[in-house]
């Protein structure tokens, strides 16, 4: 389960809706704690797809820009517990896409719906321990 603080919620949408037509991203930040991400913060972060007329479909976090993230994430007693990105004119559901590039189990990866420059609904997912497959995971917005 995800546990997602409306106004984060509200950011994550917003950093969609000003990312589209392209896919926005970013890293969602907070706790484990008894089989629940609780995220107490989202770092949006420029979406870094090197094929512009991809970006619609496809996103990457600059490796340096994780690093810098998780490292003051650390240094506030926070760790990564996830991922989320916009899908632009598409349903929030984890594409074969998302499949490929996703490599945490018990990330959440959480997907923003964003419909000609409107943020929709959110679904996360969670990785299967074998990598085979995503399974959706409940979203509570507090």
């Amino acid at each position: 389960m995800l546990i997602l603080p409306v106004n984060i919620h509200t950011q994550i949408a917003a950093h969609g809706a000003a990312s589209y037509p392209h896919e926005g991203c970013g890293l969602l930040l907070g706790a484990a704690e008894d089989g629940r991400n609780v995220v107490t913060a989202a770092c949006p972060l420029p979406n870094v797809w090197p094929v512009v007329s991809e970006k619609p479909e496809r996103f990457r976090i600059d490796p340096n820009d994780w690093r810098d993230v998780e490292l003051e994430a650390i240094s506030e007693g926070l760790d990564v517990i996830g991922i989320f990105h916009s899908h632009p004119d598409h349903p929030p559901v984890a594409s074969p896409r998302d499949l490929a590039w996703a490599s945490w189990p018990g990330y959440s990866y959480l997907i923003t719906q964003v419909i000609a420059g409107e943020p929709g609904m959110s679904r996360s997912w969670q990785l299967a321990a074998d990598r085979s497959g995503f399974n959706e995971e409940a979203v509570e917005i507090v």
